[in-house]
């Protein structure tokens, strides 16, 4: 059996940015910069939004096309069936690990799609490209089985990885080898059906980066450098069966 796993949020200082979610308001702007503490630490909480021409993202009394955490920029919103306006994104960074964390509002979501962008800020990073990447997942229910997966593309549509997470399982992966400074994240809630039966609580998308001409590290380091950079800032419960 699976128990309803909730996400806690740990800011360990970050809290004292003050960076509240808002509700919706009809005004937009380009994007909305998170700022950072002594620590180079930062959150903010933001709730998607229909606008015009697809999904923004409502902060502090304000809809944003685009968030700026450092030196990534998330970007171009959309969302596929049950995914929808009203849902919420935290993005947070902490000790080198850039966290997108999606929270369904309700009960959770049966299925669906969340599609975004992320970008290196090469004016800031020209020499940094994409490192660690992982997917993780809360779900809650009386059983069967949940499956989310998580495909990072190129710009251009290329395929370059494709996690999975089972029943709240957490999914590591190298970007290295491909040396890319965007790329486009699709996350697949529900991918194989239990009828209803569990309910995405959460899902969770860790990105780390290098600068050019590191050389790829072992399995285990990567897991080790995505474990230690989210200590300090989120934690979670973990799933029992």
């Amino acid at each position: 059996m699976m128990t309803t796993n909730k996400l806690t949020k740990i800011l360990s200082g970050v809290a004292t940015l003050g960076i509240a979610t808002a509700i919706a308001a009809p005004a937009q702007a380009a994007t909305f910069t998170v700022p950072l503490d002594a620590l180079g630490r930062g959150m903010v909480d933001t709730v998607l939004v229909a606008t015009g021409s697809g999904y923004g993202l409502s902060i502090g009394g304000m809809v944003y096309d685009s968030v700026t955490l450092g030196d990534k920029v998330f970007s171009d919103f959309s969302v596929v069936a049950d995914v929808a306006a009203g849902d919420n994104l935290s993005f947070i960074l902490t000790s080198g690990v850039w966290t997108v964390q999606y929270d369904p509002a309700d009960m959770g979501r049966d299925k669906g799609e969340l599609h975004y962008q992320v970008d290196i800020d090469t004016t800031m990073m020209p020499m940094m490209y994409f490192d660690a990447v992982s997917f993780d997942t809360d779900v809650s229910g009386m059983g069967g089985t949940y499956t989310a997966t998580k495909e990072i593309k190129t710009l251009a549509g290329a395929s370059l990885v494709t996690q999975e997470s089972v029943n709240g399982g957490v999914d590591m992966a190298d970007l290295k080898p491909f040396m890319v400074q965007s790329i486009k994240v699709i996350d697949t809630y529900g991918v194989v059906s239990d009828g209803g039966m569990s309910l995405l609580q959460s899902s969770t998308n860790d990105f780390t980066q290098v600068p050019f001409g590191t050389k790829v590290p072992e399995p285990g380091t990567i897991l080790g450098l995505l474990a230690v950079g989210g200590l300090g800032m989120v934690s979670r419960f973990k799933k029992q069966k």
